[in-house]
């Protein structure tokens, strides 16, 4: 055994234990509160990941190892992590893949890796990967650089993958993707449009003729759309493929790590037609769930009433410094950052013992904070939407749905689901304010609650701490700006010194518009 061999055990060894004993202990925690079926199979994943300068593979290993344990929990990794001989190298062999029988030991194979030239000369360890794959009817996910794999050196790659890839756009920019399947099981839960964090758009010059694209990009460059996720079997095979991941702030992202997650259920035969897993394969997140607060700030959501800003004092505790055009106002304020950030904090701007840390702090003049980012662009129709709230007493606010951005003064659009435990002469929590009324909150003051809004066709339902509270279905004749027809998100904030509500984890789930 050479030097490197023993290092890759070392690696392969240590990260392999790490991530059965997290993925077991979260298996049996989701059990233990009927997340999924205690008696389901884990499901057994091989992840061949690393290879050469352009990707942080330590960084992708820890983002889809967690992020797929928390959105399907039944899940079991074991990781092939060779850098070879240093980082720049893009020869060397995964040893995993070179046994006779490994696909014995797992239901399906991850590739995210980089080992671009190890078929030159050797075209034969590309083939008896595939072999592999076929004989044993072993599925595979392909996450950006394996489309790029091998080129002209072993071309039977690409007829595994489902597409030729091998050029990209030089610019590394955002890029926006538009959903071509919504009714996919896969595609259920992704936006009609999503404005990716950072670039690298892969340009596949041709699809398989059984390969269904998914999603697609539009490239500046050549001036066309392409493909970016697509399905794809060969020879029984079932194959998943997306380009997306070349940085790290794009593989981690929610959306991004919901597309893998329903690939790879859909590879392993364990997503419904409906797009929901299979029984005993749902985590404590599932699937679909995107964050609308993201990085510590405030970045994709805008407020009315803006503030004189040369006068704004108040720092978010990550030296970000508000702007007009994505911190908030006076009204919105977010309270981010770890405790010993406080610490350096000036003792004005500390916020009160009462005020938790990673939330949206709301008190101050009359104001809305809408949401204009790059989910859907802050369009949405059908959704679930779910936020943790806390009310002080006396405090009341509200969410907006299917509204529009306003400059100043109450949205027009839609409707408002109300938050108040206590205040008098306001309609209570779960309220649809005009609508249809609660009689009483369900929850208290002074403590944390779950606030949950699904709007399906002409239905409104709204739940707090997961017991439904109101459920209301518009009339067909119901026109004019305050009626369901599509929008976004928005918060409240009263005109009252004595309110203070707190906001936390805001979070969305498209679903189908079913038209």
């Amino acid at each position: 055994m050479n030097k490197n061999s023993k290092i890759f055990k070392k690696i392969f060894l240590s990260i392999s234990i790490l991530v059965f004993s997290s993925s077991l202990s979260q298996y049996a925690g989701a059990a233990h509160h009927g997340a999924h079926d205690h008696h389901a199979e884990p499901l057994k994943v091989l992840m061949i990941t690393g290879g050469g300068p352009y990707h942080d593979y330590y960084t992708q290993l820890r983002q889809l190892t967690e992020g797929l344990t928390d959105r399907i929990g039944n899940i079991e990794f074991t990781i092939d992590h060779d850098e070879g001989a240093n980082k720049r190298d893009m020869y060397f062999k995964f040893e995993s893949l070179q046994t006779d029988e490994w696909t014995q030991n797992f239901d399906l194979v991850l590739y995210n890796s980089c080992n671009l030239h190890v078929a030159e000369g050797n075209p034969e360890y590309v083939d008896k990967i595939i072999q592999a794959h076929v004989k044993s009817q072993i599925p595979a996910v392909m996450t950006h650089c394996p489309m790029h794999l091998h080129r002209t050196n072993a071309p039977n790659w690409y007829n595994f993958t489902g597409a030729e890839s091998y050029v990209h756009e030089v610019v590394n920019t955002p890029f926006t993707i538009e959903l071509l399947e919504p009714n996919n099981p896969i595609m259920v839960n992704f936006p009609d449009t999503w404005r990716t964090p950072n670039g690298e758009l892969y340009m596949p010059v041709e699809l398989k003729d059984n390969a269904t694209p998914l999603a697609r990009a539009y490239a500046a460059e050549p001036a066309e759309f392409f493909p970016i996720a697509w399905t794809h079997e060969y020879e029984g095979v079932r194959v998943f493929s997306s380009t997306l991941g070349h940085h790290n702030v794009t593989m981690g992202s929610d959306v991004n790590l919901n597309l893998v997650a329903a690939g790879l259920l859909w590879a392993a035969g364990k997503l419904s037609d409906d797009g929901s897993p299979s029984k005993g394969y749902s985590g404590e997140r599932g699937l679909g769930w995107i964050s609308l607060l993201k990085g510590g700030t405030l970045h994709g959501w805008r407020a009315t009433q803006t503030t004189d800003w040369s006068s704004f004092s108040w720092w978010d505790g990550k030296d970000i410094w508000p702007s007009k055009e994505n911190m908030g106002t006076d009204s919105f304020k977010l309270v981010a950052g770890k405790a010993e950030h406080l610490l350096r904090m000036p003792k004005h701007d500390a916020p009160d013992p009462d005020v938790y840390l990673n939330t949206i702090l709301v008190e101050g003049p009359q104001s809305n904070l809408f949401y204009l980012g790059p989910i859907d662009g802050g369009d949405f129709k059908n959704f679930e939407f779910k936020v943790d709230v806390y009310t002080s007493p006396g405090s009341a606010s509200g969410i907006y749905f299917h509204t529009r951005y306003k400059n100043d003064g109450r949205p027009v659009y839609g409707y408002e689901a109300q938050i108040n435990a206590s205040r008098r002469g306001e309609s209570k929590t779960g309220s649809l304010v005009g609508v249809s009324e609660v009689k009483a909150a369900s929850h208290a003051d002074n403590e944390w609650f779950s606030y949950y809004i699904k709007v399906d066709g002409k239905k409104v339902t709204i739940k707090v701490n997961g017991e439904t509270v109101n459920e209301f279905i518009e009339p067909d004749d119901a026109e004019g700006p305050a009626s369901l027809r599509r929008g976004t998100i928005a918060m409240e904030s009263i005109s009252s010194k004595n309110s203070r509500v707190q906001f936390r984890n805001p979070m969305i789930r498209p679903l189908p518009d079913n038209n």
